[in-house]
């Protein structure tokens, strides 16, 4: 499904002139951009706010196109396939990578069948409970689940088979009671079982849970990052709350289908570098709890071959074994 940009998304857009390397080098036309989860999350907030900008800065319609399914695997999945002539990118998070070390079926290898563009930064993993269990902080939820029988201990993934999942497979081996994973198709029908109390616990991109956060819709506990964020000063830590161990830092990156010409890797890299970096683009995005931090292709090539070191030592861990 595509969703052209709204007029409310262009207002919120910028007008920043057409470079003459953009005019001569970008094709004409639509440009789409996949994501791999449906409408109305984290990712979608995020890439709008990119796509106004840029549609702005290149003068050419960007749309975003959506390619739901699990773990988000989907738009790399769609990337893989597409034609490298530059009109089709794809906007995907670190989450969604971790997937070829845990699935079989896994559709795509990350570090060989995208053509790496530039990180476009970075967000931390919340831990949210639901309004209706009634608790204030991480220890009146300890209590609640040691109250109860088993099925306190569940709590909702926006990204199954990733470290969104892990991450509270994490938090209840730091707190002494095991929690069991429930999967869910992205951020949206999580936080509306949260929000009614279907699910007691959830775990997601700290993008797709503010707005629901201050809404009152699912209450955050704590992130994973060893800072609080300026939007949320209220929610602690794990490093506050004493678990160093969870901390975790999650990224979006943009990418392309492999074998883009040079030019083309490099003209889509510096607009979309000159996007995030602007003032405008980069404050919207911190009002949605991301970071904006950008790199070079070789950066990001490099950063995922690290990561993914990292990720197999924690799966390993966990007691997960990786299987790529």
């Amino acid at each position: 499904m595509v969703s052209p940009l709204t007029r409310r998304s262009l207002v919120a857009a910028f007008a920043v002139p057409a470079s003459a390397g953009a005019q001569t080098t970008l094709p004409y036309g639509t440009i789409r951009i996949f994501i791999g989860y449906p409408s109305s999350g984290g990712s979608d907030s995020l890439v709008h706010v990119i796509a106004g900008a840029l549609q702005q800065q290149i003068g050419r319609s960007v749309t975003v196109d959506y390619k739901p399914g699990p773990s988000g695997a989907a738009a790399g999945e769609q990337l893989k396939k597409s034609a490298p002539n530059g009109n089709t990118l794809a906007f995907i998070p670190s989450a969604t990578m971790v997937g070829k070390l845990i699935r079989p079926d896994f559709p795509f290898n990350p570090q060989t069948d995208l053509q790496p563009l530039t990180l476009a930064g970075t967000y931390p993993t919340a831990f949210a409970v639901s309004p209706k269990i009634g608790v204030a902080d991480l220890a009146e939820y300890v209590a609640w689940l040691k109250a109860g029988d088993a099925t306190r201990a569940r709590f909702g993934t926006t990204t199954p088979d990733s470290f969104t999942q892990y991450f509270g497979t994490m938090v209840g081996r730091e707190i002494g009671v095991p929690l069991e994973a429930v999967p869910y198709n992205g951020a949206r029908p999580l936080v509306a079982d949260l929000e009614q109390g279907r699910i007691p616990a959830g775990t997601g991109g700290m993008t797709s849970f503010l707005a629901p956060h201050r809404g009152g819709r699912l209450k955050v506990l704590m992130i994973s990052a060893a800072k609080r964020l300026k939007v949320a000063p209220q929610v602690p830590t794990v490093v506050e709350l004493g678990f160093p161990k969870l901390v975790q830092t999650n990224w979006y990156a943009f990418f392309a289908p492999p074998g883009m010409s040079a030019p083309l890797v490099a003209a889509w890299t510096a607009e979309l570098r000159k996007a995030l970096q602007s003032r405008e683009v980069s404050e919207q995005l911190g009002q949605l709890g991301f970071e904006v931090q950008t790199s070079s292709p070789d950066e990001l090539s490099e950063r995922l071959a690290s990561d993914f070191r990292n990720w197999k030592e924690l799966l390993d861990s966990l007691g997960v074994k990786p299987i790529n």
